[in-house]
C-alpha cells in the first residue's frame, strides 16, 4: 500500500523521517535500512528526505542522538532519591529494561548480532561513555562521596554489565524478571558505590 505523500511542515517531515528511520532499523538493522523505504513510510519523496537530512549518515547520527536523549530521559526519571546505592540498583535496573526492550536501540549498540555497520564501533563506545558519565552524575547527585575516578569506574562497570547482560543470556540471571535482576543489582553492584 503506497504512502500518503507527506505535505507537513518541514519539522513535522523530519519527525516523520525519524519515525520511519526508527522503525526500519529496528525491523532491519542499520546496515540493511533503505532510505528508499524510510522516505516511503514517511510520505516524502527521496530529495525532500535529502534537504531535511543531507546524508545517510546524518540521519543515522540524529536516530542515535534522539535514542540516547531517550535513553537518558528514561533514566533521569529513576528515583535518585533514596542514597547512591538505591539508585545505582534502579538505574542498573531501568538501563537493563532499556537495553531488553527497545529496539533501535539494541541495533544501535549491536546487541542483536548483526553484521557491525562500519564505523558503528564508534558510536556504541561514544553511547556507553556518555551512558557511564550520565550515570557517574546521576550517582553523584543521589548523594556518592566516591572519588571521581572510582565513581566513573563503577558507572561504567555498570553500563557494561548491562550491555553484557542483555546481549548474551545467562542462567545466572534472567533479564526478564524485574524482581531478580533488582535482587542481583542489590547484592553485586550496590555494594561498590559509596
Amino acid at each position: 500500500m503506497r504512502q500518503q505523500r507527506n505535505t507537513a511542515s518541514p519539522g513535522e517531515q523530519e519527525a516523520a523521517i525519524l519515525k520511519a528511520a526508527a522503525e526500519e532499523v529496528a525491523l532491519v538493522g542499520l546496515a540493511r535500512a533503505s532510505l528508499d523505504v524510510i522516505a516511503r513510510q514517511a510520505g516524502v519523496s527521496r530529495s525532500t528526505l535529502y534537504r531535511r537530512f543531507p546524508s545517510r549518515d546524518a540521519l543515522i547520527t540524529e536516530l542515535g542522538r534522539r535514542t540516547f536523549e531517550f535513553a537518558m530521559q528514561r533514566l533521569s526519571t529513576v528515583a535518585m532519591d533514596s542514597g547512591p546505592k538505591d539508585a545505582a540498583v534502579a538505574a542498573f535496573c531501568e538501563g537493563l529494561r532499556l537495553l531488553t526492550t527497545e529496539p533501535v536501540m539494541r541495533k544501535f549498540l549491536q546487541l542483536d548480532g548483526n553484521i557491525v555497520v562500519e564505523g558503528m564501533y564508534e558510536e556504541a563506545e561514544a553511547f556507553l561513555n556518555l551512558a557511564s558519565a550520565g550515570m557517574a552524575k546521576a550517582l553523584r547527585a543521589a548523594g556518592a562521596t566516591m572519588p571521581d575516578k572510582d565513581l566513573h569506574a563503577v558507572a561504567e562497570i555498570h553500563i557494561r554489565l548491562a550491555t553484557s547482560l542483555a546481549q548474551l543470556r545467562t542462567p545466572v540471571l534472567d533479564v526478564t524478571d524485574d524482581d531478580a535482576v533488582r535482587a542481583y543489582a542489590r547484592k553485586h553492584l550496590a555494594p561498590l558505590v559509596y
